[in-house]
């Protein structure tokens, strides 16, 4: 434990020293989320409460920005992180959880297609790139997403790889998440060849079917294949980033912003319209710097944002 606090000191001391020398508001509000949540994970480890990977992920995101990729303080991250993994090689909740709310409660060590592809998934292929991460972690998602039950009638990825997730309705933001990291890992040479053509058919038959759902009259997607509404701004956001570079993506990238003109789920579509990038920093850090003092509700919090805000930074802002 005494090991694990100054480990934590040491943390929040760098961020908020790093922030000092940069006079950027996103840098700055990206060194407070993180110091926050490295102080909400000490606090709930001393609880014992368990810290999700999709927690653990934007951490190590931050860390290897902001302090590079092979630096320790990254590796304490994502060392942790690989530690989530589940029996699969995936990554879930830690927790049961009934992801239909049928009745069928999936086993703690369940992994989810949208924890893979989203949450761990982005971190592990921006850690690739810079060097602080194996090439055989991000194989390990791929074939866990490689061999996901499939839904609707097999169509679409399996929102998790239990079988009481098998053959459910698509749900639109994980078929559309799946389809972008299995097409990343594909573009890196990272797909072994026995499993090379079976992925590339997927990526297309997936990225395909989010397309053909996207709804003109919403300006966006339901949430999945039986619902009628659009999907709330956070789901609806995941799936545009994951199809932003599809040619659907320009039309849903301006409807998005038509529905949801400034909203702390828009942090994720900053790097690719930096014009809204100004109008949405107000309803962000007002998400990011939400008061409370429960360990896990500052983790949703503020990890929603730590790890892209120095990509807005770098790509919006630039040093003033």
């Amino acid at each position: 434990m005494r090991l694990l606090t100054i480990l934590v000191a040491c943390l929040i001391v760098t961020a908020g020293t790093a922030s000092a020398t940069d006079d950027n508001k996103w840098v700055e509000l990206a060194d407070r989320s993180y110091a926050d949540a490295v102080t909400a994970v000490a606090n709930a480890d001393a609880a014992g409460s368990y810290v999700r990977a999709q927690f653990v992920a934007p951490l190590a995101a931050y860390a290897g920005q902001r302090f590079g990729w092979r630096d320790q303080r990254t590796r304490a991250w994502l060392d942790r992180l690989y530690r989530l993994r589940t029996p699969t090689g995936g990554y879930g909740l830690g927790v049961p959880f009934d992801a239909f709310g049928d009745k069928t409660v999936n086993p703690a060590d369940t992994a989810y297609t949208i924890t893979d592809a989203w949450h761990v998934g982005r971190v592990l292929l921006a850690g690739y790139d810079g060097g602080g991460v194996p090439a055989a972690r991000i194989r390990e998602v791929a074939h866990n997403l490689n061999t996901v039950p499939l839904s609707a009638g097999g169509h679409c990825v399996g929102y998790s790889d239990h079988a009481n997730d098998a053959g459910k309705p698509c749900v639109w933001n994980v078929s559309a998440a799946a389809s972008w990291f299995l097409g990343q890992a594909l573009r890196r040479g990272l797909i072994p060849a026995r499993e090379w053509r079976e992925v590339a058919v997927k990526v297309r038959k997936w990225r395909t079917d989010v397309r053909t759902h996207y709804r003109e009259d919403l300006g966006g997607w339901t949430y999945q294949e039986n619902s009628l509404p659009l999907q709330d701004s956070w789901h609806n956001a995941t799936t545009v980033v994951a199809m932003v570079e599809d040619r659907i993506g320009p039309r849903a990238l301006a409807a998005h912003f038509g529905n949801w003109p400034a909203s702390g789920a828009n942090a994720d579509l900053l790097t690719s319209d930096c014009t809204k990038a100004e109008s949405n920093f107000a309803a962000i850090r007002a998400s990011a710097t939400k008061p409370t003092t429960a360990p896990i509700e500052v983790l949703q919090t503020r990890t929603a944002y730590v790890g892209v805000l120095l990509e807005i930074a770098r790509r919006c802002q630039g040093p003033r």
